[in-house]
């Protein structure tokens, strides 16, 4: 997976090394070049799998070959060791819930 920095669209780097050096030139963030895309039969199967399952599906999409599925999925496994449910709002609306782990973050 290629990724550009939104300050200097010239600086493109790999996953592996967006992630050892954190931000590019001029403090810019690193975005993927190409988004991928799922179809909506994809989309129904993702929303039927569990939270760690489908984190690293979608993940594992933007990544690549870089880091292989299985390896992937632990890491996302060691990170969310609490709940993350999808609570209703409303009909069109849902909210996961990422304030029951460690942090108690709100996002």
């Amino acid at each position: 997976m290629k990724l550009y920095n939104l300050k200097d669209h010239n600086e493109q780097v790999s996953f592996a090394q967006a992630i050892k050096q954190g931000l590019g030139k001029q403090q810019g963030l690193f975005f993927p070049l190409e988004l991928p895309a799922f179809e909506l039969t994809e989309i129904d199967h993702l929303l039927e799998q569990d939270f760690v399952t489908r984190s690293s599906r979608i993940l594992s999409a933007f990544i690549g070959e870089e880091v292989p599925e299985a390896a992937l999925k632990k890491r996302v496994q060691a990170a969310f060791e609490f709940p993350a449910p999808v609570a209703k709002v409303t009909e069109d609306v849902s909210c996961l819930e990422l304030f029951h782990g460690p942090t108690l973050a709100f996002k």
